[in-house]
């Protein structure tokens, strides 16, 4: 995506069906004779605009508007909740030419001139606050709308404090992200760092490193949780909306260091920093060249040190988050006479094996595997019914030896049963072997019943996000045609943060559905 230009080089159209192509993520913000419209991109798709008094769809139109100008394209801006663009980028072009000029302030009413001067109503760098309660001045900010006040662990509890790295997502509501994508997408990129989630009640961490789930932990306070148990947890509390999601990059040796302070057994612990000389103790541990961590706990914080073959990798605390190359800002720590260090240290040749997600995102290969679009995968084939015996197939012949023999008193001469088996069946050799009569024709279903049972089906498949299949759904006309015609195209849908091989699954599992009605 191209970071800054000019609209006169480059339209606007061109850079929406580019940032939707190139699955872009940030902000683009257009500006043209004293007007200014931002739009917001999430994965490719547009889904909040504001600028000129306008949200939604009719920002974007009053975007698409400005004929000349300047762009910028910001890919690390922290994005807002609002989804406020409802329709897609092909309909948001057609309709902008449909309307000549495309600009959809004209018949907006005329603004004060001091209002005129005023910044936008949610400019773009509202978007970019890394905490909605800290500005660097010190002051409160206000919160952005659709944003609740960011959670804080109970009393700064959390399973171990994280560093700062390169922040990708700050403060995404949980009721606005698609879990199982978000992690899709994280493993496409092969990113490198954590994803945090932040409730008023639990907190929790999954580690990645080259797009592979390392490891997750869980703290609902109750009792702290880890690998699957932790993973699900995760995915049920996001799932219900609670909370705030992180995702921040790290290098790949803070990762492993913060993989072992999760999984690997203590090799010293309890040891009183009033015991311990902190310094000697780096130094016997760079002799060694341990790779682990040291963690100090102290009434003042946490501090982390993750050492890489006796060396000091990186050192933080939980004031001061910012990876150091230097422990002094852990050592500080050991001033305080009452506090803890722990030494953990890497099992040789154990490994780092990934955490298995499929049961959060499905099959990775099914994932990968493209929608078919023009010939959708045909349906499972519907259980046979049962039918006339016919003496001259073999398959109802292996089914007749398998049935229970007939009483003897029914054949007037048992040796010929085996001649009997490769000719026309007699009378009483109908009775000897009852059949299923051919059924009657099946009546025509009760198709609100069966769209019903197909948008229950959406619900459990896609939770939140499946209001749009259920709506192409309830629409459909009440028919065999109609509802295969509507099926037919649950896999065209395109929802935010919802991977195409689900809505793919969803479709043929619909098709499967719909066949036991027929």
């Amino acid at each position: 995506m191209q970071a800054k230009g000019s609209l006169a080089e480059t339209n606007l159209r061109s850079l929406l069906e580019g940032a939707q192509s190139e699955r872009a993520t940030g902000t683009l913000t257009v500006r043209d004779d004293g007007h200014s419209y931002t739009l917001y991109f999430l994965f490719g798709h547009l889904f909040h605009a504001t600028g000129e008094g306008a949200v939604g769809d009719a920002a974007v139109l009053g975007a698409l508007g400005q004929a000349a100008g300047d762009f910028a394209f910001d890919a690390k801006a922290k994005l807002p909740a609002d989804e406020t663009v409802k329709s897609t980028i092909p309909e948001l072009v057609t309709s902008a030419a449909e309307n000549g000029s495309g600009r959809a302030l004209e018949t907006a009413p005329a603004q004060d001139p001091a209002a005129a001067e005023a910044p936008p109503v949610e400019p773009a760098p509202e978007a970019h606050t890394a905490n909605a309660a800290e500005t660097p001045g010190g002051s409160e900010a206000p919160l952005r709308r659709g944003v609740k006040h960011r959670p804080e662990p109970r009393h700064g509890r959390e399973p171990f404090p994280v560093p700062a790295g390169e922040v990708v997502y700050d403060s995404l509501k949980t009721s606005f992200v698609d879990f199982p994508r978000l992690i899709t997408t994280l493993e496409t990129e092969g990113y490198t760092g954590y994803v945090r989630l932040l409730t008023d009640g639990a907190s929790g961490l999954i580690l990645f490193k080259e797009g592979m789930a390392q490891e997750a932990i869980f703290d609902a306070f109750e009792k702290v949780a880890r690998g699957h148990e932790a993973l699900m947890n995760f995915n049920e509390e996001v799932t219900q909306g609670h909370g705030v999601l992180d995702v921040v990059g790290l290098p790949p040796e803070i990762v492993d260091g913060l993989y072992d302070l999760v999984v690997a057994k203590p090799l010293y612990s309890e040891l009183f920093a009033s015991w311990v000389d902190m310094r000697a103790l780096l130094e016997y541990l760079a002799a060694r060249r341990l790779t682990g961590s040291v963690m100090v706990t102290a009434d003042a914080g946490t501090g982390i040190v993750i050492l890489t073959a006796g060396r000091a990798t990186g050192a933080y605390t939980s004031e001061n988050r910012s990876i150091s190359g230097d422990p002094q800002v852990v050592l500080d720590l050991c001033s305080d006479p009452r506090a803890m260090i722990e030494v953990k240290s890497t099992v040789e040749g154990s490994g780092r094996p990934p955490l298995n997600v499929d049961e959060v995102v499905g099959s990775r290969a099914a994932g990968r595997r493209a929608p078919a679009v023009s010939a959708p995968a045909p349906p499972p084939p519907p259980e046979p019914q049962p039918s006339a015996f016919a003496p001259a197939e073999p398959a109802p012949v292996q089914a007749a030896t398998a049935a229970p023999m007939p009483e003897p008193a029914l054949l007037t001469d048992t040796t010929s049963l085996p001649a009997f088996r490769n000719e026309e069946p007699t009378s009483k050799s109908t009775v000897a072997l009852p059949t299923t009569p051919r059924p009657a024709e099946t009546p025509a279903p009760d198709w609100e019943a069966v769209v019903a049972d197909l948008q229950a089906m959406s619900d459990k498949a896609l939770g939140a996000r499946s209001r749009k299949v259920k709506d192409l759904l309830g629409g459909a006309e009440r028919s065999q045609p109609g509802i295969e015609q509507a099926v037919a195209q649950v896999s065209q849908i395109s929802l935010l943060f919802v991977d195409s091989a689900l809505l793919v699954k969803l479709e043929q599992d619909m098709r499967a559905r719909l066949q036991n009605y027929l």
